[in-house]
């Protein structure tokens, strides 16, 4: 507990000396009172270090973090009522009438000066409150400690990280030979299906020996059909036979989840019939035995050719049991030079450096012991040690910790995580535990993990140079480093395979590691985090008092919800950052009660049936994020998109309706990453250029537009974007490219399918690009291709140039080639939903 109340601290320190906060308190005249608050709440901090010590042991000391949590919870609410009012305040200045504004000065809520008593006295009572504990804490015999804890550093360069590293799987080989064995065996019925289960505790590798035996060759040629489903703990038919369907298929939204059984079934006969398939069922906990027979009898009726096998992978011997295994195989520990050699593969940089340290290896093989064959345990806690370099007394320090002597069961591995935890940096730590929001199995996007961090305010930007993204890519980066999250498939469609970058990658938490970050973090007596997947309208409680201090709302696969309330967002104005909307395909408008959210930073709207946006969407003027995808609206000019002046991604993804950009997009500074998905509609971006007029440069930095055949050419004002560094077009009809396309920045340039572009504009410019690659662009291929393209020596200095006809190893371009319109678009989807991430 104490460390999450700390975090709370931090976070709270943190956003007291923002300097837009300072400004507000200086405005406001609360510079003062909010000075005295940051000065007790150093102080309590100082003390949360000597209470993490001895919380274990005194239960009273354990209530007085609880009651402390909440005090911050109290304060952190009062920070966001002052930001609240002053941004009221500024939206008021900014767009209401004069009667507006003098009604505002009379207002109780809304008249400076007695909203500046109001809050003092709010900030009086709160220093009030951590003096008080202060006091308490001293009675309790805590003592204050000023301890210089490392923090992160912010300006570490990106590296290889430990969990992408090729040794991260170890032994298992006899195990795997075993499986594949089994499923090689050809039995002579027709209609049945071998079983094999994976039987052993958490953290014993189930998962990752069933990936080995699902990835190696001879089961791609010995099976028509291979296909992965993720079970968990919702063993429901329905949504198996949908997730059986997608992987079969490859793809997402063959069949959504308001269809019928019925034609479920038919589809799922369609997609096996005749077809020897091999279908793994992950991490299944289902004990009913009348589930599992009603979903194998549907594989039976799907008449899959003979030698179909089925592989589940179970903590559970009862559930080998119920699915009626044919084979067996219980995973023990990893033998002991097994579990060495993956240790000793994490905890070092190079192969075999563990015979330079002979010290290090002996507490190393003390800490494997302790560890007990289990291979999460392993590899989490030797990674934490590979961060540690090669310092002896930090391997002791692991080797001794009172963590391994805590009341465990014999299999128990959630002492090796916690010592992983305990070392991470603070402000890691605090977003780690927020990750159990989420459910288990989720994964996570990238730049949606860090939206949801921000919206709970878990990190702020030191300077004004510094990106709030770039904090998250190095949190996450950390966590992946340390094995607490791991990375779960990369999109590398649009990118080059050299490239580290974070971003483009899709994160999955294991499920023992998502226990432990659920543990440490308790519940808070407010409600900060709503997050539903598949709920009907009818269960939300849209005016409950518990959403007052909401701060993210996520509604996903809500096939019901046709219609929002009027008032549906008015209990959470203050406080809501992050609102999330997908799959409601119903909904065909938002309430104008969205446009009171004063906080709001990101906006992700996935609602197929979406035709318009309320007209006082350009109140919203801190919205940072927003996301339009899959909707019906024609046009963006209702949004007076202009007013955005906080903005820093846009993305349109399926606008399928979607005609045109207003010339207001050219004008947003801040504005970072702007993308277009199969908007097929788009026809051109409106244009104010005035030549001869002086236009602010954008911070644009990257670009990216595909499959909008109908627009034939690009924006003018890219030609002051001139931190322009990644630029993707693909499936477009332009002619030509910005004739002052600034190319000094630019690190990557892609052109896909553009068949009408004939030339690029002058690369002697091109100092910092290292990537460029051209497909399916004829007239651009007979310049620039190496054997013949007459305008070659101008791009030949680009260190990866690839300029072909047809990409005969882009398995990707070549499935395009093949596949349907339909499958196309579903295609791209699927593959580029993260294309500027």
């Amino acid at each position: 507990m104490a460390e999450v109340v700390s975090g709370a601290a931090s976070t709270l320190l943190a956003n007291l000396t923002t300097k837009s906060f300072q400004e507000i308190a200086l405005a406001c005249g609360l510079e003062d009172d909010v000075k005295k608050f940051e000065n007790s709440l150093r102080t309590i901090n100082a003390y949360l270090i000597d209470a993490e010590n001895k919380q274990a042991k005194n239960r009273s000391i354990d209530e007085w973090l609880k009651q402390l949590r909440e005090a911050f919870d109290d304060a952190g609410d009062i920070l966001d009522e002052i930001e609240s009012e002053a941004k009221l305040n500024q939206v008021g200045k900014m767009y209401g009438s004069i009667s507006t504004k003098v009604h505002q000065f009379f207002s109780y809520t809304s008249n400076p000066l007695t909203f500046r008593i109001r809050m003092a006295h709010k900030i009086k009572d709160m220093k009030q409150k951590m003096d008080e504990k202060i006091r308490e804490g001293r009675k309790l015999g805590i003592v204050e400690q000023h301890v210089n804890t490392p923090a992160l550093e912010h300006n570490l360069p990106w590296r290889e990280t430990a969990s992408s590293l090729p040794f991260r799987v170890c032994g298992r080989l006899e195990e795997k030979e075993e499986i594949i064995k089994s499923l090689m065996t050809q039995k002579s019925e027709a209609n049945s299906i071998d079983v094999i289960s994976i039987v052993g505790i958490g953290g014993l590798g189930k998962t990752t020996l069933a990936q080995m035996v699902y990835n190696d060759t001879p089961m791609k040629k010995h099976f028509d059909l291979l296909m992965w489903v993720c079970v968990s703990d919702d063993f429901d038919v329905k949504k198996l036979i949908q997730k059986i369907i997608h992987a079969a298929s490859k793809r997402e939204n063959v069949v959504d989840a308001n269809s019928t059984l019925e034609y479920m079934i038919s589809l799922l006969n369609q997609t096996l019939h005749g077809k020897k398939f091999l279908l793994v069922f992950d991490d299944v906990w289902n004990e009913n035995h009348s589930k599992w027979d009603e979903l194998r009898n549907h594989l039976l009726e799907a008449g899959g050719d003979k030698g179909s096998k089925i592989i589940v992978t179970t903590r559970s011997r009862k559930v080998a049991d119920i699915v009626g295994s044919n084979v067996v195989m219980k995973l023990v520990g990893l033998p002991e030079n097994e579990c060495w050699r993956l240790f000793a593969k994490c905890a070092f940089q190079e192969e075999k450096e563990e015979e330079k340290y002979p010290r290090l290896k002996q507490i190393g093989e003390q800490i494997v012991e302790k560890c007990k064959g289990v291979p999460l345990a392993i590899t989490t806690l030797g990674c934490l040690l590979r961060s540690k370099s090669h310092d002896e007394n930090e391997w002791k320090r692991i080797r001794d910790s009172e963590v391994w002597n805590l009341d465990q069961e014999e299999t128990d591995i959630l002492p090796s995580l916690k010592l992983s935890y305990n070392h991470l940096p603070s402000e890691v730590k605090q977003c780690f535990l927020y990750c159990s929001c989420f459910p288990k199995d989720y994964v996570y996007d990238v730049i949606e993990l860090i939206i949801f961090w921000m919206a709970h305010g878990l990190f702020q930007p030191t300077c004004e140079k510094e990106d709030a993204e770039d904090i998250g890519e190095l949190y996450i980066e950390k966590l992946v480093s340390t094995s607490l999250l791991q990375i779960h498939e990369e999109d590398s469609f649009f990118f080059p395979k050299f490239r580290n970058s974070m971003a483009f990658k899709k994160l999955k938490m294991h499920d023992l590691v998502h226990d432990l970050a659920q543990l440490t973090m308790k519940e808070s007596s407010r409600t900060r985090t709503v997050m539903q997947v598949g709920q009907q309208e009818a269960s939300m409680e849209w005016t409950s008092d518990k959403f007052n201090y909401l701060r993210v709302l996520h509604l996903t696969n809500d096939m019901e919800l046709s219609s929002l309330p009027d008032d549906c967002f008015v209990k959470m104005k203050k406080h809501l950052r992050y609102l999330y909307l997908q799959n409601c395909p119903s909904l065909k408008k938002l309430p104008d009660s969205i446009c009171k959210l004063q906080n709001l930073q990101s906006l992700v709207l996935d609602c197929e049936s979406l035709q318009e946006l309320p007209k006082n969407m350009n109140k919203l003027i801190y919205l940072q994020y927003l996301f339009l995808i899959s909707s019906k609206i024609t046009s963006l000019s209702s949004m007076n998109i202009g007013r955005f002046q906080q903005l820093k991604f846009l993305y349109f993804a399926d606008c399928s309706r979607l005609v045109s950009v207003p010339s207001a997009v050219g004008r947003l500074t801040t504005l970072k990453k702007l993308g277009f998905l199969l908007c097929k509609e788009l026809v051109n971006f409106e244009d104010e250029e005035e030549e001869g007029k002086q236009h602010v440069n954008l911070n644009l930095q990257v670009f990216s537009i595909i499959g909008s055949k109908k627009l034939d050419a690009l924006p003018k004002w890219l030609e002051r974007a001139t931190k322009l560094r990644f630029l993707r077009i693909s499936g477009t009809g332009i002619k030509s490219l910005p004739t002052r396309l600034p190319m000094t920045s630019l690190e990557e340039l892609y052109i896909y399918h553009c068949e009408n572009l004939s030339s690029l504009p002058n690369m002697n410019q091109t100092h910092n690009l290292q990537y460029l690659k051209i497909t399916y662009c004829p007239a651009l291929y007979a310049r620039y291709n190496e054997e013949t393209g007459s305008d070659w020596s101008k791009i030949v200095h680009i260190p990866y140039c690839k300029i072909d006809e047809y990409d005969d190893d882009d398995d990707n371009i070549v499935m395009m080639m093949m596949i349907s319109d339909y499958e196309y678009d579903r295609f791209m989807m699927m593959n580029m939903k993260m294309m500027f991430e």
